[in-house]
């Protein structure tokens, strides 16, 4: 039958073997000192900015910021991690004298930035052995992001408003185009100039048909002299009946024009019209776009360019001691607990023989 486990036997066998715990911790305590000692010191300076909302903003939205909206600043870090701001900081402060690894290794244990969660702060983090070269790096790639944020701002507001330059530009050209073809339109051949026409046509009807009515009255029943000149007076109904006939004809010849020429200035005056109001739009939103320049999108700027660091961030001694000790600890006890499973083991087997051994004798 298996014996149980003792936990007072056990207690006995590591309180006999205590030394041995005690030897491993110190030696992996010394190891680590020695380790320590051997691995560089390296200095990590830490600049902290800001990320400001847009200046032409709801100031309302300051207060109201929302966690999507602030996980989305986390695109910034790529101003911070740019690949040729690096480039320029390594060979400005004679990084890769001392280290020739390429630029992609020496960037990432460099450099590290990090947007602070639920925040719009921004750290930058550069690690060196030198802590004055640290901070100097630091500070070196914070200005540089916020250089960076600022004209590709500018070069988005440019681009903008040139875009809306020749928006206006070619509402401009339109316009004109349709002032002058209405112009022309209006000219001598206008709708007025027609109405006109068309009114003194009528008005000249109306006196020709009264001299008409007063020469057939005078026919029909009229006076003496009317009588001695009637062949005369017949002629002249008869020529003022071809004038009412041919004024007839003229009315509805320019009362037809007058109808298309009105159709097509009004069709020419909405265009215009369009086209100024077009123009007018446009023009608004280039000025619109010119007075907003550079507050429509977050700015970023330095709050804390940090110190030289004082204290090493690394070798850790205080953390290297105590995962040293930790993992003795646990490892010699590990050991001595597999050696009273076994110890125990082995007696279990001796115990037959013994036995054997006493019923001889």
């Amino acid at each position: 039958m298996q014996d149980s486990f003792d936990v007072f036997e056990y207690i006995d066998f590591l309180r006999a073997r205590w030394r041995f715990p005690g030897l491993a911790c110190g030696f992996a305590i010394a190891a680590a000192l020695a380790t320590g000692f051997l691995f560089p010191k390296q200095y990590t300076a830490t600049a902290t900015m800001l990320i400001d909302p847009p200046a032409g903003g709801d100031p309302r939205m300051a207060a109201a910021v929302s966690t999507v909206y602030l996980e989305s600043l986390k695109t910034y870090e790529l101003l911070a991690t740019n690949d040729q701001l690096f480039v320029r900081a390594a060979g400005q402060f004679h990084l890769r004298d001392r280290d020739g690894s390429p630029i992609e290794s020496l960037k990432r244990r460099v450099l590290k930035v990090d947007k602070l969660r639920d925040t719009r702060a921004l750290q930058i983090s550069v690690t060196l052995p030198d802590p004055k070269t640290a901070h100097a790096v630091a500070q070196y790639i914070a200005e540089g992001a916020v250089e960076l944020n600022r004209s590709g701002a500018k070069e988005a507001d440019e681009a903008l408003i040139e875009s809306a330059a020749k928006v206006a530009e070619t509402a401009k050209f339109r316009l004109s185009d349709a002032e002058t073809t209405w112009q022309k339109a209006a000219g001598a051949h206008s709708a007025e100039a027609l109405r006109s026409e068309v009114s003194d046509d009528s008005y000249l009807k109306s006196r020709v048909e009264d001299q008409l009515l007063e020469t057939q009255v005078d026919l029909a029943g009229g006076s003496t002299e009317a009588r001695r000149d009637i062949s005369a007076s017949r002629a002249r109904a008869e020529l003022l009946e071809c004038r009412i006939r041919e004024l007839n004809d003229a009315i509805e010849r320019k009362s037809a024009a007058l109808a298309q020429q009105s159709a097509l200035e009004q069709d020419l005056q909405a265009g215009m019209n369009s086209a100024r109001s077009s123009y007018e739009a446009s023009a608004q939103r280039l000025s619109d776009l010119r007075a907003s320049r550079g507050s429509r999108t977050e700015w970023l700027r330095v709050v804390d360019a940090g110190i030289i660091p004082q204290r090493p961030s690394s070798p850790n001694a205080p953390l290297i001691l105590i995962g040293a000790a930790v993992l003795a600890l646990v490892g010699s006890l590990l050991y001595l607990t597999l050696s009273f499973s076994l110890t125990r083991g082995g007696r279990r087997h001796d115990s037959p023989l013994s036995f054997a051994r006493h019923g001889d004798d």
